[in-house]
């Protein structure tokens, strides 16, 4: 031993004057020398806390073993910076033995002196330490666990994070909390296994604790295998987040795990998985929905139809028109709607078929998927369904003509104004009256505004007997724009005239070319040669004052 290390222990041991006692500590802690351990250990007994706390700061700088007995009485020392200058130096020891005198610090009534213990476990981040972490989570104090909680996610061990797992367990509920938290803050999946088995736990509030960790950890997870390995959980809300972060990945291997899920026991589940395979529309996922059609029951044959119908791959045709010879009649309306939306000519094929579907719902969706696609080939089958009499698809079949609207499409319109069924001869008019719409050009000469498919109608229905009928003709008769259809629009239709009226019409076509007037029910005007009883227009009875 040299002299300055004795001269140091001197003033150490024996100086009256409390500050030369704290600056020997301090040095001596400086200097490293072992043998000044028995002094330093002294004086932790000082008589002032400072030279009490030099003496603990300046044994961790000897980091010795021998001086973990002298600062773990140190912990019981009545002022705190003692003791957390003793925990301190006890973190910079490390041994198994330091670890357990640190945990003493848990029991103590001063928060900063436990926070302190935590946080030198914390650092030291061995297995001793997490174990001793993990004693604090049985101790009554909340705070005390809750940052022992933080402590264990900052360490970031798979055995820190058991502890974490067995916090979840615990019967109080802001502990199993913050556990949950921090794992989810964590992020890991290395403790799925031990999660899904706390799924398992009687208590409830344990089992959505459970639940609601494994949805965080899965929900941020760009691991496959662990997504799919979440698929097997026994909460529903977990198989969810799985299913849903699979979607998002849309690798093959995700896929793979989507088919996987169509298993679950959960229907809506079920349909989810189907959702994402379509929205995927992989061939791997589309050729997989295919095959799952023959295994599953009704409602995931309903979902895989839809799915497949979504998806808008040229492979999902094949699983549509498969889908058409389904039991089910919801799962066949299901196949008609994707198929519409294909328009391939295997679709149109399937969609022709469907029109002898024996549910009145799959027949109509499937003309109405044909007018849709403009199909033409379906013209001669929606006609025939036209002249049908009493058949309830007439209507659909007439929607779908007019949107068609080829010369075959008006053809069976005009034939269906002849129909017994007021109705179907109302509908027919104003497809015809669309379809006229549409095909009308802004400048046509007289000759040119004459439709040779719709003048006999006009012809045959304005002294129809229903009064709809004869408004639609005159809609009709209006978007012609023919002033010699007009005329026989007028003269027909005024089936109610008196003599008054005849007499009235004679006299004003020797004196006037045309007539000012405007309808007070439609508002368009009536400038024609002789007054009618009819609005051509909307066909409302005239009450005219001469």
């Amino acid at each position: 031993m040299d002299d300055d290390i004795k001269n140091l222990i001197k003033k150490l041991e024996r100086s009256v004057f409390a500050g030369n006692r704290t600056t020997a500590a301090e040095k001596l802690g400086d200097l490293g020398d072992p043998c000044a351990l028995n002094a330093l250990i002294g004086a932790l007994d000082d008589s002032n806390p400072k030279v009490r706390a030099a003496a603990a700061e300046a044994l961790g700088k000897l980091n010795m073993p021998e001086a973990i007995p002298g600062l773990i009485n140190a912990l019981n020392d009545p002022d705190s910076p003692v003791k957390k200058t003793a925990i301190s130096s006890l973190e910079k020891i490390s041994t198994p033995e330091a670890i357990s005198g640190i945990v003493k610090g848990f029991e103590d009534r001063d928060r900063f002196v436990q926070k302190e213990a935590v946080k030198s476990l914390m650092r030291i981040g061995s297995r001793d330490a997490i174990y001793a972490l993990e004693k604090s989570l049985s101790y009554p104090d909340y705070s005390l666990r809750r940052i022992s909680i933080i402590a264990l996610g900052k360490i970031d061990t798979y055995e820190a994070a058991l502890c974490l797992v067995k916090a979840i367990e615990n019967s109080d509920n802001k502990t199993r909390q913050q556990a949950a938290e921090t794992l989810g803050k964590r992020g890991k999946s290395d403790v799925l296994d031990e999660l899904m088995e706390i799924l398992r736990d009687p208590r409830q509030p344990v089992q959505e604790t459970a639940s609601e960790t494994l949805c965080k950890i899965v929900s941020v997870s760009t691991s496959v295998p662990v997504l799919v390995k979440a698929l097997g959980a026994s909460s529903r809300d977990v198989r969810k987040v799985s299913i849903e972060t699979l979607w998002k990945i849309r690798t093959p291997e995700a896929v793979a795990g989507l088919l996987r899920a169509l298993d679950d026991p959960d229907w809506y589940l079920r349909s989810r998985a189907a959702d994402a395979l379509g929205d995927i529309g992989s061939p791997e996922a589309v050729r997989g929905l295919v095959k799952a059609f023959d295994i599953y029951e009704n409602s995931v044959r309903k979902a895989i139809t839809c799915a497949l119908g979504k998806s808008g791959a040229p492979e999902a045709i094949e699983g549509l028109v498969k889908a058409l010879n389904d039991p089910d009649n919801s799962v066949r309306e299901s196949a008609v709607l994707g198929l519409g939306r294909s328009g391939t000519n295997e679709a149109i094929s399937g969609l022709l078929r469907a029109l002898d579907d024996t549910k009145a719902a799959v027949r109509e969706a499937a003309a109405s998927a044909l007018g849709d696609l403009k199909a033409q080939q379906a013209v001669p089958k929606l006609v025939e369904i036209l002249e049908k009499p009493d058949s309830p698809m007439q209507k659909a079949a007439i929607c779908s003509l007019e949107k068609i609207g080829t010369p075959e499409a008006v053809a069976g319109l005009i034939r269906a104004t002849e129909s017994t069924d007021a109705c179907v001869r109302r509908a027919a008019l104003k497809a015809l009256e669309k379809i006229n719409k549409t095909n009308f050009s802004p400048a046509p000469t007289p000759d040119e505004t004459e439709n040779p498919g719709t003048k006999p109608v006009i012809r045959s229905r304005v002294t129809d007997d229903d009064s709809e009928v004869r408004t639609e003709t005159s809609k009709l008769s209006g978007d012609i724009c023919n002033m010699n259809s007009l005329n026989e629009l007028e003269l027909s239709i005024s089936v109610e005239e008196t003599k008054e009226s005849r007499a009235h019409q004679n006299a004003i076509t020797e004196k006037k070319n045309g007539i000012g007037l405007t309808c007070p029910y439609c508002s368009r005007s009536l400038n024609l040669t002789t007054a009618p009883n009819f609005c051509p227009f909307c066909g409302m009875k005239l009450k005219l004052k001469y």
